[in-house]
């Protein structure tokens, strides 16, 4: 029996059709950001456009033409006024990096004349984060140091707190603690300078890409809904082109992950619009300065999910240490901490399962897998890629229809 190609992909059409669509998408991995950013835009600016139209009488593409406008006047006022303000504040904090530093001094003090043990163990682990040759260096300074204060080679710091010791001799050993403290802290801080000087052309680069990317989303997606009836009618002809198998195999499921993706961006605004509001709250609990700004920052990150978190801290930390020091800055982690985990466990699960019909718990469950298989995408696709193979794939009912048992 020859071989038929005809015979073979009638047997696996929907198979063969599905790796080619999956193979695509595949080439053009590098593009996800532009597609997915376009693919927002546009979803946001189709409500938009229409109370536009409803409301204010205005033709659709008038109306377009304002939406798009005002996003661009938001992406620029972003980039103008958030990136010169998060400069400003991280050239401060290194100008008063010496202060910072002596306020660290006098914590670290504190907390050895209380807790001698915790001493010893934040010098052990900040010397566990360098290595060898700053070690070295660090322990010819304080042998260096331990003769100038005429400290006998033979006492042994870690026995500081030994009775036989004289006064004198705690003294001695007490300036011994202070200097070792200041010796790491000054390489800790070098290293890391050196580190941010080494990654920062690289998030410079990373910056300006991202700023063409948006500006690139924004033109497609005005150019896609400027035209999108002449494009709707133009994608309907594929049904009588060559290529009608492929539309009628993928149109409708696209459409429908599509809409599904587009529930998960109106879960992840209003998740964004509570993260702002519990750390607006906290910010004038606080008594931290430019309220209004560090909010938007944080409603703008929100929607960058993993990275957002530590893209909208640093800016609040960065206040907080130039308004009120370490303590402060301490204070605006803890509180961020909290916020993210309420973010995490409770509003994640809570509005997804709302807007999805999933069960929180196993929205939960997706977050966590997505996360650590697949990372910022995982985040972003995860819970809408589940819910589509749950639901639309595999026919499970949904969550609430189960909550309510079968219609009679």
């Amino acid at each position: 029996m020859s071989f038929s190609f005809n015979d073979f992909y009638e047997a696996n059409r929907r198979i063969i059709i599905w790796l080619i669509l999956i193979s695509l998408l595949w080439t053009l991995s590098d593009f996800f950001g532009l597609i997915f950013i376009t693919f927002v835009l546009a979803f946001i600016a189709t409500p938009l456009v229409r109370m536009g139209q409803s409301r204010l009488k205005m033709p659709y593409r008038l109306s377009l033409i304002l939406v798009y406008i005002f996003f661009l006047i938001v992406v620029v006022s972003f980039f103008r006024y958030v990136t010169p303000n998060v400069i400003g504040e991280a050239n401060r904090f290194l100008n008063n990096f010496d202060e910072v530093q002596l306020k660290l001094i006098e914590l670290e003090r504190d907390i050895g004349s209380k807790y001698p043990g915790i001493e010893r163990s934040l010098h052990g682990y900040m010397r566990s984060m360098l290595d060898e040759q700053a070690l070295q260096a660090i322990d010819t300074e304080l042998n260096a140091f331990k003769k100038s204060i005429y400290l006998a080679s033979d006492v042994d710091p870690e026995h500081m707190l030994e009775e036989e010791l004289t006064e004198a001799t705690h003294e001695k050993i007490r300036k011994y603690y202070d200097k070792e403290a200041e010796l790491l802290m000054n390489f800790l801080a070098s290293k890391q300078l050196d580190k941010v000087g080494e990654h920062f052309p690289k998030l410079i680069n990373q910056l300006y890409t991202g700023i063409g990317t948006v500006l690139l989303a924004l033109l497609f997606s005005f150019l896609i809904l400027f035209d999108n009836i002449r494009l709707g009618g133009l994608m309907k002809s594929l049904h009588d082109s060559r290529l009608r198998d492929f539309y009628q195999e993928t149109a409708q499921p696209v459409i429908r992950f599509a809409y599904v993706v587009g529930r998960a961006i109106q879960a992840q605004a209003m998740i964004a619009c509570v993260n702002t509001f519990l750390t607006l709250i906290g910010l004038m609990i606080l008594g931290i300065p430019s309220v209004a700004f560090l909010s938007l920052i944080v409603f703008v990150c929100s929607f960058i999910p993993v990275l957002g978190v530590f893209i909208s801290t640093t800016p609040m930390v960065l206040v907080a240490l130039n308004t009120g020091g370490l303590m402060l800055a301490l204070a605006v982690v803890l509180m961020i901490t909290i916020i993210h985990i309420i973010e995490a466990y409770g509003l994640n699960p809570l509005i997804y399962g709302k807007h999805l019909k999933l069960n929180p718990v196993l929205v939960l469950i997706i977050l966590l897998v997505a996360y650590h298989t697949t990372g910022m995408w995982g985040m972003v696709l995860g819970v809408p890629v589940a819910y589509y193979f749950i639901h639309d794939v595999f026919g499970v009912p949904l969550w609430d229809e189960r909550r309510l048992g079968p219609k009679v």
